[in-house]
């Protein structure tokens, strides 16, 4: 900013001298002696346009160094506040819509509108200026330019707001767009999608959606060219009125003839000042409406972020408690889970079988939800509303069905259930690779533990679905958490493989001080835990033992039978 009103002081010192050589050349003549006369006037004018070349050359440098550092900081801030809201938020289509707007918008125009405004200073600085000389010519000079540019300036205002609404309006269409484009592109859907020769029809959606975005275009560009023709239509009528003006004013004397041809270079100097500041600042308009719509974003995801005050949740637990606790998904009139009650205890091997509502409550017990519709969870019976949330999802190791695949290195893809890359235990990752089944995976690599897990990079290796499972598996024992919750991590997995990582995780590693809760299909998996739950439309309607199930002769003894029907059918087929 310092340099940018040096520039401009020196840009209206320029001007000033500027009229001083014209004075001096058309006082009484442009006569030799009279140009020799104006040589140190123009070297002064030399100076001044030297001085602002090397002002500006500072701006840049200026900006270029902030700029930057500006944009890592939005970014972060954006991604921070995004990837820690509360998991059911995630669930909002709303909130995605507004997390693209926010993204594709908010943060490009927040990263542009820093330069801009840096323009916008100049530009404001560099009229105070021209009109300070034109001011000294002749004040009523001054408001005669205004009629040139206004009306241009009226009009680009009304574009950039009609452009922000209909972007607004057209946002889920966007977003959609934007979907559908990445899975003609990603790698992940490439076999499926020729498989099923499905790219006629998510072409054709595609198709659907640009051209109604583009026709929304088309219209917006149609008004906006109106819009702009009006406001050059007068602003052009402003121009000549200012020329004819100062016309009149020299015949009638208000200003002397020595100075018109000064007054006309500082009336174009002005004006075009004026029609970048106009310029700059329907820009910065425009921009700011999307910066704006950015900070109230951030301010909602403040608003939506876990519990970052109460108690630390405990590094061991001895007992979890569910009582009576409820959940219905927002946007959602039946509940997930409805009056579900039980006690975990450490040591303990838990199972939830069967119907909806398991991995809903696994992850009530994870602390990723929190009891919406009534009810406890309690951790050596404090209540984890009490808690610090992101301190309990710590001590919960979770191993989903379909695993993130992090393109990171093998090691790293294990050591990240701790929250960082720079801190690894490589003996601890050891012994998870070992109990998972997941070493011989990574000893199968090019680079073993650095291999990196991703084809979408140039040297990145594939897995299979169940070596990520296994993979998976190993994260989360490398968390060494008192809670892990094993959501049909080995669907994936032909049958000795599933039997191996469940007689190495469940039997041959056990963890006297932690909870292991097991959700699966596959009822031959989890006869040897010490509890098992049987869900049904989100309740519980069977629990005990296996041998106390099969007794009960309920449901689940009813599909344990089957599946163990099905596996006999399936071997004698073999056979």
């Amino acid at each position: 900013m310092i340099l940018q009103l040096a520039s401009a002081a020196m840009m209206a010192f320029g001007l000033m001298a500027s009229v001083a050589v014209l004075r001096e050349l058309f006082a009484e003549g442009p006569t030799p002696d009279r140009v020799r006369a104006a040589i140190p006037q123009l070297l002064v004018v030399v100076g001044f346009l030297s001085a602002r070349a090397l002002l500006e050359a500072g701006v840049a440098v200026a900006q270029a160094r902030v700029t930057p550092k500006i944009r890592t900081a939005l970014e972060c801030e954006f991604l921070t506040l995004t990837a820690h809201v509360r998991l059911e938020v995630v669930d909002d289509a709303d909130w995605h819509d507004e997390a693209y707007r926010a993204n594709d918008r908010g943060l490009f125009y927040a990263r542009q509108i820093v330069g801009q405004v840096v323009s916008l200073a100049a530009a404001l600085l560099g009229l105070v200026g021209t009109a300070g000389v034109l001011g000294i010519l002749h004040p009523a000079l001054l408001p005669l330019l205004l009629l040139s540019v206004l009306p241009v300036g009226a009009a680009a205002v009304r574009t950039a707001r009609a452009r922000f609404h209909s972007f607004k309006r057209w946002n889920t269409l966007q977003r959609r767009v934007r979907v559908f484009s990445w899975l003609l592109l990603e790698r992940d859907a490439a076999a499926e999608l020729r498989s099923d020769t499905a790219q006629g029809a998510l072409l054709e959606e595609h198709h659907r959606l640009t051209t109604r975005i583009a026709e929304e275009d088309t219209r917006l560009g149609v008004s906006s060219a109106g819009l702009t023709l009006a406001g050059r239509a007068v602003g052009g009528i402003g121009t000549g009125i200012t020329y004819a003006a100062l016309g009149a004013m020299l015949v009638a004397g208000w200003l002397p003839l020595a100075a018109g041809a000064g007054a006309v270079l500082a009336i174009q100097a002005a004006q075009s000042t004026l029609t970048r500041l106009v310029d700059v600042s329907h820009m910065v308009y425009e921009h700011a409406m999307w910066v704006d719509d950015l900070l109230a974003f951030q301010e909602r995801c403040r608003a939506l972020q876990p519990r970052r005050s109460g108690l630390p949740a405990p590094e061991t637990v001895k007992a979890i408690t569910l009582t009576d606790v409820s959940f219905t998904y927002p946007g959602k009139e039946t509940p997930a889970l409805n009056g579900i009650s039980m006690t975990l205890h450490a040591g303990q091997t838990v199972a939830f079988v069967n119907g909806s509502g398991k991995s809903t409550c696994a992850r009530l017990l994870a602390g990723l939800y929190q009891p919406r519709d009534g009810g406890t969870v309690r951790w050596d019976g404090v209540d984890v509303l009490d808690m610090d949330a992101e301190s309990l999802q710590a001590r919960v190791g979770c191993v989903l069905q379909d695993p993130v695949r992090f393109p990171f290195s093998a090691l790293a893809n294990l050591t990240v259930s701790r929250g960082t890359l720079t801190e690894a235990d490589p003996q601890r990752a050891l012994d998870a690779a070992r109990a998972s089944g997941a070493e011989q995976v990574i000893a199968g690599l090019p680079g073993r533990w650095e291999a990196l897990l991703s084809k979408r990079f140039r040297g990145g290796q594939e897995l299979s679905a169940g070596q990520w499972a296994k993979v998976a598996v190993a994260r989360g024992l490398y968390k060494n958490a008192p809670v892990l919750l094993l959501d049909e991590p080995t669907a994936s997995m032909d049958p000795r493989a599933e039997h191996a990582v469940y007689e190495a995780v469940l039997r041959d590693n056990p963890r006297p001080n932690q909870i292991t809760v097991l959700i699966s299909h596959r009822l031959a998996s989890v006869v040897a835990c010490d509890r098992i739950f049987v869900f049904d439309a989100g309740r519980i309607t069977e629990s005990g033992t296996h041998q106390e199930l099969m007794g009960l002769d309920g449901e689940y003894a009813s599909m344990f039978t089957l599946q163990a029907a099905g596996y006999r059918a399936e071997a004698e087929e073999t056979a």
